[in-house]
């Protein structure tokens, strides 16, 4: 049997030397589940805050913070349909900040910079790759 075999775009990126992910940076199914999830945990993020600013027992913030913690996680791994979230996080809750943002947002920054630059890129490189094609078979149907 004869197989024809062709690039799917898909890409394995290591997640800070912790887990692999696959995806399609330009796959418009991915990049809206990308959108999707962001604002998901964005407006977490946002709740979050406002709960804790009204909450003064230190339990019951802990606890808060770590059921947050979970439901922000389940969108993570939902985002890459492979569980990421414990290997890249571990133990760290992902409100946790680092380079003046929480850990979630600078995975998700991470994922959409690299879905813009991959997007960019190849734009650039469609237009003259289907010219070429193009011509050719326009050669082909004068004859």
């Amino acid at each position: 049997m004869k197989e024809l075999n062709f690039d799917t775009g898909l890409v394995t990126y290591d997640l800070n030397g912790k887990v692999e992910v696959t995806f399609n940076p330009s796959d418009s199914n991915f990049v809206e589940r990308l959108y999707s999830a962001f604002e998901d945990l964005d407006k977490k993020q946002d709740g979050y805050k406002s709960s804790i600013e009204k909450m003064a027992n230190k339990k019951e913030i802990f606890e808060f913070a770590r059921e947050r913690d979970t439901e922000m996680r389940e969108i993570i791994d939902g985002l890459f349909g492979v569980p990421v979230s414990e290997a890249l996080f571990g133990g760290m809750n992902v409100y946790a900040l680092a380079n003046g943002l929480p850990v979630w947002c600078n995975l998700m920054l991470a994922v959409m910079d690299e879905v813009d630059s991959t997007y960019a890129r190849e734009q650039k490189a469609t237009n003259p790759r289907i010219a070429k094609y193009t011509a050719k078979y326009q050669k082909y149907q004068k004859k």
